[in-house]
C-alpha cells in the first residue's frame, strides 16, 4: 500500500513539473518512434517478401553462370537430373526500345515461345491483359505493366508496335502488376529472335527447372549440381555455375534486411541513450530542488528505500510515457511508409501490428527510466535529514 501511495505521489510530481517532464521525454520519444517504425516497417517488408516467394513456390531450381557459360546443351543436362520435370533456358540483356519517337533502354528476356508458360510460372508471373507468347511468335512480345503508360511519352496498348534495335515487334500481352518487380518494366520475347538481333550463339543467362511431385528442392538442387559437374568434368568447389532455390534467395534477402535493420536500429538507439541521460539529469535536478522535501520525509520516518522508490518511480513514469508516445508515432510513421510503398511501387508491403512489440516498447521505456533514475534516487536516499532540512 505504501509503494502504491509513492507511485501516486510520483505521478503527481511528474505532472507538476510540466514542461520539464515533456522536454525530458523528447529523446525517448524520438528514439522509440524511430525504432518502432523501423521494426514495424521491416516486419511488413519481410512478410511481403515471404509472401512473394510462397506465391512463387518451392518447386523450382535455378541455374546461373558463375565465370562460365550456360548453353542450350545445359538445359538437357539439367533435365537429366533425377527429380527434374522440365527445364527452360532464358537470356537476359538490355536493348534500345523505341515507341512513337521516344526511346528507352529496357531489360529484354528471351524465352522460346513454347516454353513461355513454364518460364512464367517459375518467375511467379501472370498475364493481366492479352495473351502469352506462342511458339510461332517471332515478332510478338509480352511486356511489363510499366510499359503501358509509365515508360514512354504515350500510352501503349495490345498490338502497339515497338522497335527493338531497329526491328519491329508487336505487343501480344501485358504481365500482371503484382508479379516479380524485376519484370515490371521488361520485355519477354522469343529467344531465337533475340539471339538473331544481338548476334548471339546458343548462350543462356539462366535455366529454370520445375520439379516432379514428391521431390524436395534441396535434393534436386544437389542432383542438378552433380549432373552439371559430370558433364563439365568439374570437381565440387570448382564449378563455373551456381544453383539456387527460392528459399536460398529468401534467406539472402532476409539476411540483408536484418543487417540493414540492425544497423539503423543501432543508430536510432543513440537517441534512446540520450533520452536516458536526459531522464537522469532531470532526476538529479529534481533531487537538488527538493532537498528540503526529502529532509522532511526522512524526519517523519521515511526510510531510504521509500525515498529511493519515489524518485525511481518518477523517472520510470517519464520513460514509460515517452515510450508510449514514441510507440504511437512510430506506428503512424510505419503505416504511412507502407501505404506509400504499396501505392507508388510494385512491392506489396504488409501492415503488421505486433502486440508483443507494443507491450515490449512500453516496458522498455519504464525500465529505461528506472535505470536512469537509480543513481539520483540513491543520492536522495543517502541524504542526512538534518543537512537536508538546513538546505536553502
Amino acid at each position: 500500500m505504501l509503494y502504491f501511495e509513492l507511485l501516486r505521489l510520483a505521478v503527481r510530481n511528474s505532472k507538476r513539473r510540466g514542461k520539464r517532464t515533456w522536454l525530458t521525454m523528447i529523446g525517448v520519444i524520438i528514439g522509440v518512434a524511430a525504432i518502432i517504425s523501423l521494426i514495424a516497417l521491416g516486419q511488413g517488408l519481410e512478410q511481403a517478401i515471404v509472401q512473394e516467394f510462397e506465391d512463387l513456390g518451392a518447386n523450382y531450381v535455378f541455374v546461373s553462370p558463375d565465370g562460365g557459360d550456360l548453353t542450350d546443351d545445359d538445359v538437357s543436362v539439367v533435365e537429366r537430373a533425377p527429380g527434374v520435370d522440365r527445364a527452360v533456358g532464358s537470356y537476359n540483356t538490355e536493348g534500345e526500345v523505341e515507341y512513337m519517337g521516344d526511346s528507352q533502354f529496357i531489360s529484354l528476356y528471351g524465352v522460346r515461345g513454347g516454353e513461355f508458360n513454364l518460364y512464367k510460372q517459375s518467375q511467379g508471373l501472370s498475364i493481366q491483359e492479352g495473351r502469352e507468347l506462342r511458339s510461332t511468335d517471332q515478332n510478338n512480345m509480352v511486356v511489363g505493366p510499366d510499359l503501358k503508360s509509365d515508360i514512354f511519352d504515350r500510352e501503349t496498348s495490345i498490338r502497339s508496335q515497338l522497335t527493338i534495335e531497329s526491328n519491329n515487334f508487336q505487343i501480344a500481352g501485358y504481365l500482371d502488376d503484382s508479379g516479380e518487380p524485376g519484370f515490371q518494366e521488361s520485355i519477354i520475347m522469343d529467344l531465337e529472335r533475340l539471339r538473331e538481333i544481338f548476334d548471339l550463339d546458343d548462350e543462356l543467362t539462366g535455366i529454370s527447372a520445375s520439379l516432379n511431385p514428391g521431390f524436395e528442392s534441396d535434393e534436386v538442387q544437389e542432383q542438378i549440381e552433380e549432373e552439371m559437374r559430370r558433364d563439365r568434368n568439374q570437381l565440387e568447389g570448382d564449378e563455373d555455375f551456381n544453383t539456387f532455390t527460392p528459399d536460398d534467395i529468401l534467406d539472402v534477402l532476409q539476411g540483408i534486411l536484418g543487417v540493414v535493420q540492425g544497423i539503423v536500429v543501432g543508430i536510432a538507439s543513440i537517441a534512446i541513450f540520450v533520452g536516458g541521460i536526459g531522464i537522469m539529469n532531470t532526476t538529479y535536478m529534481s533531487v537538488s530542488e527538493r532537498t528540503k522535501e526529502i529532509g522532511t520525509m526522512k524526519a517523519i520516518g521515511g526510510k531510504k528505500r521509500h525515498i529511493s522508490a519515489l524518485f525511481v518511480f518518477e523517472s520510470g513514469i517519464i520513460g514509460m510515457i515517452g515510450s508510449l508516445i514514441g510507440l504511437i508515432i512510430g506506428l503512424i510513421i510505419s503505416n504511412v511508409a507502407i501505404y506509400a510503398i504499396d501505392t507508388y511501387t510494385a512491392f506489396a508491403a504488409v501492415q503488421i501490428f505486433s502486440v508483443n512489440l507494443a507491450i515490449g516498447a512500453v516496458i522498455f521505456g519504464f525500465v529505461l527510466g528506472v535505470i536512469s533514475g537509480i543513481l539520483p534516487a540513491r543520492k536522495a536516499a543517502n541524504m542526512k535529514p538534518v543537512e537536508a532540512l538546513r538546505h536553502e
